[in-house]
Formats: structure tokens, sequence, C-alpha cells
């Protein structure tokens, strides 16, 4: 049977030098550990990719990128910072928030990625001024309690500007100045723009928004990738590696990966390193296979420890790890919710007799308790509660895990797809 495969393997032996060559680019091309910032190896998110770039160009627009932990938003954002940064033209600088922040600190910081030509109290792009007497950081233009109007009057000095706040729902305050400062640049036009970056589940759960500033803020869902854009990693990794994948053993990585990049690349680099070690230009299905314990040992251990705080108990007839992965198991709505209803097929699969909703249902209200690290949350009402996991990344790990430990058997790859 002649295999599909991605790629422009080789069909000569692999040197010793080329394998080293290899391994060294493996973590440049899968990086599951950091956001890709390279446009070459960045796949997919074209539509929403297209989105930032619309309110980008439209006079008055700002953005918020939200969604799943996971999903590629800070890749997302890292390619949007690549190729505004390519305009000589304009001001583009990126920063994390973190815990401790406020509104004043987060915008001291992206100022101090941004150096200015200070000439007669006006700031202008440095490389413009000749000769430049004296360059400073943005922020020497900020005083120490900014308010919006005060962020509107450095964005008009400093001209046509892009700034983007990652990790935006760390911050501890600030969430209803930047809202007002969002709204006070729409309302005078001012050629700047303002992206915010951040894990919610909806826009209000990202930033306090004044009462019309929806209007001037494009609101971009980032979705679980699809199965498509998640192939499309693997084969740009390929591509770059001049190396080749089965296609099963492609078809395998993105199913695992449920959607999230993250597992694309934990799986993919580990499955490559395997034929590498073989010194085999083509990468096989028994290298995904045997990747999966491996990418259970990499996985942060964060990820580790909540499943084993779910999942733990003295009694070794507890169905606390079967019914976490018939959860993981789950058809799931467009925001990753499920229904007990959704559980008892792949559970009823998992143990090979028919289960009901009442001989779990237990289950799932400790999965949402702190005894059992709350994995889950829950909305809804009684008897029509919706859950999903609290941490997406612990979904695909706790398939692997049931993979690993054998509680998938026979044909399992059918309940991913």
């Amino acid at each position: 049977m002649l295999l599909e495969i991605s790629g422009m393997a080789s069909s000569r032996p692999m040197s010793t030098s080329e394998r080293t060559a290899l391994i060294a680019k493996v973590s440049e091309v899968f990086s599951p550990s950091a956001p890709i910032n390279k446009r070459d190896l960045f796949a997919g998110r074209f539509h929403e990719l297209g989105r930032v770039f619309d309110a980008v160009n439209t006079r008055g627009q700002h953005a918020a990128i939200f969604g799943e932990r996971g999903v590629g938003k800070t890749s997302l954002a890292n390619i949007v910072l690549e190729i505004a940064g390519a305009n000589a033209n304009a001001f583009s600088a990126k920063v994390n928030c973190s815990e401790g922040d406020d509104f004043t600190r987060a915008w001291r910081k992206v100022l101090d990625e941004i150096n200015v030509a200070i000439d007669d109290d006006k700031a202008t792009v440095g490389f413009r001024i000749e000769p430049i007497k004296d360059v400073h950081q943005a922020s020497i233009l900020l005083s120490d309690a900014p308010s919006p109007n005060e962020i509107r009057r450095i964005a008009r000095k400093l001209g046509r500007s892009i700034f983007i706040f990652d990790e935006f729902d760390r911050l501890d305050s600030g969430h209803g100045l930047f809202a007002d400062t969002i709204k006070s640049l729409s309302d005078a036009s001012e050629d700047c723009t303002i992206i915010i970056v951040g894990v919610a589940h909806d826009i209000d759960t990202l930033i306090k928004m004044h009462a019309s500033v929806d209007r001037a803020l494009v609101q971009i869902l980032m979705p679980r990738m699809t199965q498509q854009e998640l192939h499309e990693i693997v084969n740009k990794a390929m591509e770059a590696l001049q190396m080749a994948m089965e296609r099963s053993a492609q078809d395998l990585i993105v199913l695992l990966s449920q959607g999230l990049p993250h597992y694309t690349h934990v799986l993919g680099k580990s499955a490559t390193m395997k034929a590498l070690e073989a010194q085999r230009w083509s990468i096989t299905l028994p290298d995904v296979h045997e990747s999966i314990n491996a990418a259970i040992d990499d996985t942060h251990r964060k990820i580790q420890a909540a499943y084993q705080t779910a999942t733990a108990s003295p009694r070794k007839d507890t169905l606390f790890k079967q019914v976490l992965l018939a959860c993981a198991l789950a058809e799931v709505d467009h925001m990753g919710y499920f229904a007990s209803s959704d559980v008892r097929g792949p559970l009823s699969q998992i143990m090979g007799r028919r289960y009901e909703i009442p001989n779990f249902s237990q289950h799932l209200d400790k999965f949402c308790s702190d005894d059992r690290g709350k994995v889950l949350e829950r909305i809804g009402t009684q008897r029509r509660f919706r859950f999903r996991f609290s941490n997406p990344l612990l979904q695909p790990f706790v398939i692997m895990r049931g993979i690993s430990d054998g509680m998938l058997t026979g044909d399992w790859s059918r309940l991913l797809r």
C-alpha cells in the first residue's frame, strides 16, 4: 500500500552530521514551550489575522483577541507584531501583563519598548531627525498617574502606532481605564491601535467595557484550530526539515491535539525525534504511538498535578479516571461545553457496558469541587448543567493518559473524531 506522506523526505541514508543538524532544528519548527514568532512557521488563523488587520488599518478601531488557553492567541499577536514592525513609518510594541500590573504599569511597560527623539517637546520617529540629539524611551512622556486623555495626547505625538497587551486578563486593575482610553482614541480618530489579548469566555470577562466602547472594539474569538490548520502546522514543519510523515501518523497527531496547537507541537517534536534516533527521513505511525508517553512526561507539571488531584483515590474500584476520560471524549458545543448525557456514550464504551447518568453524576459534581481541583467548570441550573475543562490543555492530556494506561482499547481513534 502506498503511504501518503507530507514533506520532502529523501530515500537515501541519513548521515550523522545531517541528523545532528536536524536535531538542532526540530526545536525551532516544533515549539511547544514558546509561541510561534516567525511568519514562515505560522499556520492557519488567516480569518482571525485578517480581522486584526482590518482593525489596524481602520482608523478609530481597536481589537480584542480572546479565547481558551492554548489556542494560539499569543502566536497570532506575535505575527501581528512582526508584520506591523516591518512598517518603518509606525511604532509597534507588545508586552505581557503580569499580576500586580495596573493601567499605569501596563502603559509604562509598553512605552518602554519604544524609542523616540524629543525635540522641542515633540516626539517623532527617531530616524527622521538629523542629527538625533536625545533619544529616550517613550515612557518619558508618561506622568505618574496617566489618564486616558493623557494616553490619547501621547498617541497623537507618536503618530502611527500599535500597542499589544498580551495576558490582559492578568491585569489586577485598570480595565475601565483601558475601555475609556479605547473610546477616547476612537472618538478622536487617533492613528493608534490598541490590541488586547487574553483568556476569557467573552469580551465582558476580558475588559469591563464602557457602554459604547464596543463600537470601537473588534471582538475576535479564537476558537480551537481546525484539523486542516493543525495539519498545516505539521506540513510546514516537515517542509522546513525536508522530512516526511506518514499520513496516518499525521492524522493521529491531529486527532490527539483536539484543536490545541500546543499538543501538535509536543507530539510532532517527539515523533520526529524518534525518527531521527533511528536515522530515518520519514516519521511513522509507531513513532507517534511511542511519543504519547514522552508527551505525557513533557506536559507541564501543573497539568500533571491537576490530573493527579482529580483522579487520585485509595480505592481501586473508583471511576474517577474513567469518568474524566469520558468527559475528555464527550461531544462539545462551540464553547467547549458538554452535558451529562454526552458523557454516557464514551463512558459506556470505555467500561464495556451501559452506564447511565446516575452512575457518574456525583463524579461530575466532585470534579467541580475544590477537593478535585475544580478541573471542570459548570454553568446552568440543576438537571441542565453543562461542563467543560477549566484548563483546556488538560483534555488532550487525559486522553493520552487513557491510551497509555490501557483504558482505551480497540479502535479508540473513532472516539476522537
